[in-house]
């Protein structure tokens, strides 16, 4: 077996209301070391695109803030219609920004093509800078760039730093080692197996629904529609709330959106409501599945919609709402279990599935039983409106350790594989078990704790299984927030079942320790999902806003190939 090291690749390919990251791999010319060369730009001036989007307009004028505080040259913005004759002066001395109506910039733009959408160029001709990229993405990282390696390493007034070449592209993100360490020990076999990440946030900084916080992300893509159009669609729900912590009063919502072109743009097409029991303030803790068969009257690409609708101070229940037309319309149609307040209610549905008996399942957290602080359970049904009775799950003697927040995936070698949260006297670590026999957990056995090293997890676990990427597949398993203090939080991989563990770098990196504005869902309860392309893994989380503490939801893409 050829030995190799993981590696996280980052494409960043998104678009509107997506927001990127910067470092590149690049290819261009550059002088020879230590030979400088300046072009002085006092008598330039800045030419946007018209119709730019609203972070190119942005990064502009951060653009002429720089130039003025770090050259000392004033120049002046304008877009590129802006003339009485309509007309491009071809002699003017200009920084063209995005893709202006200029021949320098569809030149420049020319030198891209077959590179991927976040490419990116800097081209500097006889009386033109030309800034521009693939897509909006592709032109943000371009400034950003222009910025560090023109105009902050310049050393000479009014003059931009020409060292990184007069022509400039950059093609993809840095090819990174994601395992913790270097070098991996030789002794160590590990599929060579690689993931392609692309990966940007929905901004819900400007989302007319007044909120702090942005929680319970849930994804999937479309795999069993009649209409074949819509397979391939990706449809993520997510809940919003002043902060879905505090008591009655608080109305926490979901949210659903679409997207049709793999995660680069997202539409918001709806917003569920509760129905059945009108005095419940909102919905939270929701999580969407795709039916793979027919279950009652509800066929196959029905989605459902699972949510935790509640009244902190007085009730909760676990509503499931569905659609026939790919999440444009919902009704909430059953309601499978009924509980107390904060202190005696059920939360974190997780609906599966069964194809080895027909039954559709919905494990859940159970506050309700007097005997226990907390624990895991399970209802089935045939038909997805008459359930069962309660089964457990995971139940502890102690009544003060809590198990929480199922999430599970099958695996290759037919064990079903669960993660969960263990609240206990160590605190909030996360745990994982398997069984052959999803009725049968052995309740009373807490399973074995997600541990490389030193390294641990705890809180808001997910996981998913992929045949791709070996023998035995690629099984990831992650968790909210790291135990060993250095602030870099990691998801786990293994390529036997579980059964060994290495560590590789959250491809959407966040601190979830930045609660200035009581976001306290910062990386809560991600969501991992297969695609119909098995070796694609979608990945959504909440992360944060370092510059205002605010939270965000990010999506991003990983796929994994073998080489």
């Amino acid at each position: 077996m050829k030995k190799s090291c993981l590696f996280l690749r980052i494409l960043s390919l998104l678009l509107a209301t997506l927001f990127v990251f910067t470092a590149f791999s690049a290819c261009g010319e550059k002088p020879e070391e230590n030979k400088k060369e300046y072009l002085d730009i006092s008598g330039y001036s800045i030419v946007r695109r018209d119709a730019a989007d609203k972070r190119v307009v942005n990064d502009t004028a951060d653009l002429k803030k720089t130039i003025q505080s770090e050259l000392g040259v004033e120049l002046t913005v304008n877009v590129d219609w802006y003339n009485p004759a309509n007309t491009p002066d071809p002699n003017a001395k200009e920084i063209l920004i995005d893709k202006t109506n200029r021949k320098e910039s569809e030149e420049a733009l020319a030198k891209l093509d077959g590179m991927p959408d976040d490419s990116y160029i800097i081209d500097v001709t006889e009386n033109k800078i030309v800034i521009v990229g693939q897509s909006t993405t592709g032109t943000v990282r371009a400034i950003s760039y222009f910025l560090k390696n023109y105009v902050l390493t310049s050393e000479e007034a009014g003059k931009i730093d020409l060292s990184s070449g007069r022509t400039f592209t950059k093609e993809y993100d840095i090819v990174q080692n994601i395992f913790i360490d270097d070098k991996l020990d030789m002794d160590v076999e590990v599929k060579s197996t690689v993931f392609e990440v692309t990966r940007g946030y929905v901004d819900l900084l400007d989302f007319t629904y007044s909120i702090n916080t942005a929680h319970y992300p849930s994804v999937l893509e479309l795999k069993y529609q009649k209409n074949e159009e819509d397979n391939g669609k990706l449809i993520a729900i997510f809940c919003l709330s002043a902060n879905p912590a505090k008591g009655n009063g608080i109305k926490t919502n979901g949210a659903v959106w679409e997207s049709a072109d793999g995660g680069a743009t997202w539409e918001l097409i709806a917003r569920p409501q509760e129905t059945i029991d009108k005095s419940i303030t909102g919905i939270s803790m929701a999580h969407i599945y795709e039916l793979p068969a027919q279950v009652g009257d509800m066929p196959a690409g029905t989605l459902l919609y699972s949510g935790n609708s509640v009244n902190y101070d007085r009730k909760s229940h676990i509503g499931v709402w569905r659609s026939f037309d790919c999440g444009r319309t919902w009704e909430e149609y059953v309601i499978i279990a009924k509980a107390g307040g904060l202190k005696e209610g059920i939360w974190e549905p997780f609906i599966w599935y069964e194809e080895s008996d027909g039954y559709l399942y919905c494990f859940y957290s159970d506050d309700s039983d007097p005997k226990h602080d907390q624990k895991l359970v399970y209802k089935r049904s045939k038909d997805g409106v008459k359930w069962s009775e309660i089964y457990d799950v995971c139940t502890f003697e102690d009544p003060d350790d809590r198990p929480g927040m199922f999430v599970m995936t099958k695996m290759g070698n037919g064990e079903y594989f669960m993660v969960y949260e263990y609240v206990g006297s160590g605190g909030s670590l996360i745990y994982y078990k398997t069984t052959t026999d999803i009725t049968s957990w052995n309740p009373t056995d807490p399973g074995t704790l997600l541990q490389v090293g030193t390294y641990r997890v705890g809180s808001a676990p997910s996981c998913i299984w992929s045949p791709a990427g070996g023998e035995c597949g690629t099984l990831i398993a992650t968790g909210m927030w790291e135990r060993d203090g250095d602030g870099k939080h990691r998801m786990f991989v293994s390529f036997d079942y579980g059964k060994t563990w290495e560590l590789m770098a959250n491809p959407l990196p966040y601190d979830n320790k930045n609660d200035t504005k009581e976001t306290d869902r910062i990386g809560y309860s991600p969501s991992l999902v297969i695609g119909a392309d098995p070796s694609v893994i979608y990945y959504m989380n909440t992360t944060d806003v370092p510059e205002t503490g605010y939270q965000r939801i990010q999506f991003a893409r990983l796929k994994i190939y073998e080489e």
